[in-house]
């Protein structure tokens, strides 16, 4: 125990100002109060700051007590969906503008960031592109659901991906073959192309990945393999998100 602590201490003291800045989210947090305080001119900046402040404080905490009822239960079972209510009413408690209570988009965009904290954050960025709400917006149950519910399948995606990665690195090197690589997603994006855009049958679609045809499919691959480009992890996982985000269907 003591020498994990101390490799974690390490790995601290190596980071750069920014990246430290980056992980403890106080980077966007103060580009996002500066926007709020020239945006609306308060009279009183600092009674402004710290109202916000407060305010953020409370919301951390209830972001951070919905977080855990989502996560106590795996997306597929009956009782997750009792779960993401039980969130979303948790949400509610928080004040939104003066005495006003209800989920808005700020506390909704920060809860799916949270679910999404083991992604790459170019993939996170892409999906927040499709499924985020405006900070001023009141969100409705079926649209948190929905946005909570893609989280999770992606975050299922994502790990089902690394390992499928893992037995294409025949040399375990950390990277695979671009030829056998795109022979994957080839046959991913067949089984995607007629699936209606829904996490969940996206989600089911990507198991019908028959090993019969991929296993023909990366035969023929390795048979007409003339070059020896390589791809790592991250840039497989990228190309075969991309494939699971074209299928997500837009917010607005």
């Amino acid at each position: 125990m003591a020498d994990k602590r101390k490799v974690v201490s390490e790995e601290k003291s190596q980071e750069t100002d920014r990246q430290f800045l980056e992980r403890v989210n106080v980077k966007f947090l103060m580009q996002d109060v500066m926007g709020k305080i020239i945006a609306n001119r308060p009279d009183d900046p600092m009674v402004f700051l710290a109202d916000y402040f407060e305010a953020y404080d409370e919301q951390s905490g209830l972001i951070q007590k919905a977080l855990q009822t989502i996560q106590m239960t795996h997306h597929s079972r009956p009782v997750f969906e009792s779960n993401v209510s039980r969130a979303y009413n948790i949400l509610n408690k928080h004040k939104v503008y003066k005495r006003v209570k209800g989920v808005n988009g700020v506390i909704y965009n920060e809860l799916l960031q949270a679910l999404c904290r083991e992604i790459e954050s170019s993939i996170v960025s892409k999906l927040m592109n499709k499924i985020e709400c405006c900070d001023y917006e009141a969100v409705p149950y079926d649209v948190f659901r929905s946005g909570v519910f893609t989280c999770c399948v992606l975050q299922d995606y994502c790990k089902l991906t690394e390992n499928l990665f893992q037995s294409l690195d025949l040399d375990k090197t950390g990277k695979a073959d671009k030829i056998l690589c795109d022979t994957v997603l080839q046959q991913l994006n067949t089984v995607l192309k007629n699936t209606k855009p829904d996490s969940n049958r996206i989600f089911q679609a990507s198991h019908k990945l028959g090993p019969d045809i991929l296993y023909h499919s990366l035969e023929r691959a390795m048979t007409n393999n003339k070059g020896q480009t390589m791809i790592t992890l991250e840039q497989f996982i990228s190309d075969v998100c991309d494939s699971f985000l074209l299928k997500v269907k837009p917010l607005r």
